[in-house]
């Protein structure tokens, strides 16, 4: 019970290091409370137990605006509760199969190898995983040092696993020395070679990740030398009411809301205009929506990228659309995952009366994979649509094809003032580090924002504000050819794979290992 508890407090401090509370460090130290008792578990299935308790406890906290947003949309208390405990234990399944894993390695491999075998396998695991729905902004390690820019650079070359892995290393060395002082003391650490080696690479590894990205940052250019100071990029923030986005009598308001952010003082012509998800109130197809955007383009003489639902057959999509400055459509693209319980009901037969209006959109239908660029002054530009930027390969891929401006649209007005939009927020930052792309960010309420590739920030709204926010982008890429990522895949990943694969047919052969003491 005292390793289950334990397991339970450590996957619940986790959390605490994604946004808001952002208390990074916690990362160097929390996860080697797992690797220590799961290495320790008297059966592969308490092992696996384990593994769940502290990913249920990590993914429970994280999302705990699960429940407020269900309780926003009108979902009984008790209904919302189920539904966020059940997302939170089907999110920890790949933390039960770790657990399992450090287990097994810990047997049936020498001690020495054990860290970098659990390291693998943890990267293994979040590189499948990260192809999977539904997921969340919250499930890579590497996502808790997001306040370290310099540790974060390492993404750009060898994508968003390696940095967890190198974490998961150094936790492991820990859970080591623990085991070891737990053995035969103080003395026993310093006498064990094995941890010494482990603790030693793990050090030298996050010294030369950090001394990189200090030289990657101090590289950076500054953004005001482009030449005439940049394009001008204007992103909308509306702040509209998520529970009032679909009345049609509100139709008329947020037209207005519109028109006045639009209405606001300006420098010069905008080169790019940037609306949020689903900024149109109803079907861009509809004239009174089609038209009144086009006319907005022409009047400002800007081309513009707007969200709005679209029809497809019987059926409809999320769509960002690209017209030009004549107000004529010059691209579309439509939303490649949806959400569910957002765009689409999963099971909708028994669950629809239990989640409100959460299923009155109905079942939307996914674009494809490989849709055209929008050509933009930025440069080939390539666009996301909320939930799409935690998806890693769905961006990378973007970039592979030759993007170097990501557009998020995003309508993160469920979740109102909860840790949701930040956690939104902050997993644009990587996949602009590691593709080396500007990423461009309109949402609803908001956070909406412009990150460079080095994930610098260089405006960002407040949460609930109205707004426009007008910023300048430099118009020459800083990264013409892109990431090492971008140009070459999650080799890391599918190298963590396959090096756990061969870990498990060579553990499983070899046997059991002779405990020590």
């Amino acid at each position: 019970m005292n390793s289950l508890l334990s397991c339970v407090a450590a996957g619940a401090a986790l959390a605490l290091c994604l946004p808001k509370p952002g208390l990074g460090f916690l990362a160097y130290g929390v996860p080697a409370v797992l690797l220590d008792r799961a290495a320790r578990a008297s059966s592969p299935g308490r092992a696996a137990a384990l593994g769940l308790a502290f990913g249920a406890a990590f993914c429970g906290t994280t999302l705990n605006w699960v429940y407020f947003t269900c309780r926003f949309a009108g979902v009984a208390a008790p209904v919302s509760g189920l539904a966020w405990a059940a997302l939170a234990a089907f999110l920890a399944l790949p933390w039960a199969a770790f657990g399992w894993a450090v287990r097994l390695f810990s047997r049936r491999l020498p001690r020495a190898a054990a860290p970098l075998a659990w390291a693998a396998a943890w990267a293994a695991l979040e590189s499948a995983g990260s192809h999977w729905t539904p997921r969340f902004a919250v499930d890579l390690l590497s996502y808790t040092q997001w306040r370290h820019l310099a540790m974060i650079q390492v993404g750009a070359l060898f994508g968003p696993h390696a940095l967890s892995w190198l974490l998961m290393l150094w936790n492991g060395a820990l859970a080591g020395a623990i085991r070891a002082w737990r053995e035969g003391g103080p003395g026993a650490v310093l006498r064990d070679r094995g941890l010494r080696w482990n603790a030693g690479l793990a050090v030298v590894l996050l010294a030369a990740c950090a001394a990189y990205g200090t030289g990657v940052l101090r590289g950076r250019a500054d953004p005001g030398a482009a030449p005439g100071g940049g394009l001008r990029v204007e992103i909308l923030q509306p702040d509209i009411d998520q529970y009032q986005k679909w009345d049609s009598g509100s139709a008329a308001g947020i037209r207005a809301v519109f028109d006045g952010l639009l209405a606001g003082a300006r420098a010069g012509r905008p080169d790019l205009v940037v609306w949020p998800e689903s900024g149109l109130p109803g079907w861009f197809d509809d004239p009174e929506n089609g038209e009144w955007a086009a006319g907005i383009a022409r009047k400002l003489q800007a081309p513009m990228i707007v969200g709005s639902v679209t029809r497809a057959g019987t059926g409809m999509r999320n769509s960002a659309v690209h017209l030009g400055a004549s107000g004529s459509v010059e691209g579309l693209y439509h939303k490649r995952v949806l959400v569910p319980f957002g765009e689409f009901v999963p099971w909708r037969r028994w669950l629809e009366p239990w989640v409100g209006i959460l299923s009155q959109m109905g079942d939307m239908e996914p674009g494809s994979r490989g849709q055209a660029l929008f050509r933009t002054a930025a440069g080939p530009t390539a666009a996301s649509i909320c939930y799409e930027a935690a998806f890693p390969h769905l961006l990378r891929a973007d970039a592979g094809r030759g993007a170097r401006v990501f557009v998020n649209l995003t309508n993160d007005g469920w979740y109102k003032d909860t840790w949701a939009p930040y956690q939104h927020f902050t997993v644009n930052v990587f996949r602009a580090v590691e593709n080396r792309v500007t990423l461009v960010r309109a949402a609803n309420t908001g956070i909406s924002g412009v990150i460079d590739p080095y994930g610098v920030v260089l405006a960002r709204t407040e949460l609930r504000t109205r707004a426009r926010l007008d910023v300048r982008v430099s118009p020459a890429p800083a990264f013409p050819d892109g990431s090492w990522y971008s140009r070459n895949g999650d080799w890391f990943g599918y190298g963590a794979m396959a090096v756990s694969a061969l870990l498990l047919g060579w553990a499983f052969r070899r046997g059991t290992r002779p405990e020590r003491g």
